[in-house]
């Protein structure tokens, strides 16, 4: 007879494997339950304070506790063990399945916790230009500056930049300076012989233009840069001598801009430039006609 009943119950532990286990934590349920009671009536036959006891028993409670719940858990760890990988498959699939999407929520707390920019102001993010006219968790709208990189009109056309591009790629603000900003423009030049008359020509036109608001400019930049304890920039235009793998030459005109200005600040240099590169070309064929008359 015990043969048999040692059979059947190989075979529901063959059929039902969690069985085996659960039959385990019962007995050692069962007999912690009958230890906790002998050291209890151990502890009764002590001729300690009543107190004592009590403090004693809690103490040998809590042990067998701790140890019940360390054999249980050590008894059910291979089965856990398959469960927990189960559950931890499950979510890394989730996670590939769901990665940009959680990139995107993630760079849109990101925007919302750390005020980067705000809607109007003008940013640059994986070389998209433009103006912000609306951002949320998933994407930011702007309003595309461009396309050329040297132009700064609008072309009426809207992107949509996922907030996961946040995460990877650099993002330039152009309005921290409350509606200003210091542009810079690049002009190559061919004649060296003429470039200080240049310089000076471009300097006294980017003064002009920004003249009537340069002081308004200045206080702006300055308080933000106290705000920020930051150095306070050069705001003054100014002009630059570039030279490009030692032969190229390039003057810079560096200028106080607003930044619903920018496109017309860029236009009216590029037209100056143009007309003094005419004006240089129609002087140096007058010289040369000179010259040969002359001959």
């Amino acid at each position: 007879m015990f043969t048999n009943f040692i059979s059947t119950l190989n075979e529901i532990f063959n059929s039902h494997p969690f069985s085996k286990t659960l039959l385990i934590s019962l007995l050692l349920v069962i007999f912690f339950f009958i230890l906790k009671k002998i050291l209890s009536r151990q502890v009764d036959r002590k001729k300690i304070p009543r107190q004592e006891k009590i403090l004693l028993k809690r103490k040998i409670s809590q042990v067998i506790n701790y140890i019940l719940i360390t054999c249980i858990f050590l008894s059910w760890f291979a089965q856990l063990q398959v469960f927990f990988v189960s559950i931890l498959a499950v979510a890394a699939a989730i996670v590939i399945a769901l990665k940009e999407l959680i990139m995107c929520l993630t760079g849109g707390i990101l925007l919302n916790v750390s005020h980067i920019f705000k809607v109007g102001q003008r940013i640059e993010v994986d070389g998209a230009r433009g103006f912000v006219i609306e951002k949320n968790l998933l994407t930011t709208k702007i309003l595309e500056i461009g396309p050329e990189r040297n132009s700064q009109q609008t072309t009426g056309e809207v992107i949509s930049i996922p907030n996961s591009l946040l995460l990877s790629k650099s993002l330039r603000n152009e309005s921290f300076f409350r509606g200003y900003c210091i542009k810079s423009f690049i002009f190559k030049m061919e004649d060296e012989e003429h470039i200080e008359e240049f310089e000076k020509q471009i300097l006294d036109l980017a003064q002009k233009k920004c003249a009537k608001y340069i002081d308004e400019a200045k206080a702006q930049i300055s308080r933000f840069c106290e705000k920020e304890a930051l150095i306070v920039p050069a705001v003054d235009p100014k002009t630059k001598l570039l030279v490009e793998e030692g032969k190229d030459l390039s003057v810079l005109v560096k200028l106080p801009v607003r930044n619903n200005e920018i496109a017309e600040v860029e236009q009216e240099l590029n037209r100056f430039y143009l007309r003094w590169r005419i004006e240089q070309k129609r002087r140096q064929e007058q010289a040369l006609a000179d010259t040969q008359s002359n001959s």
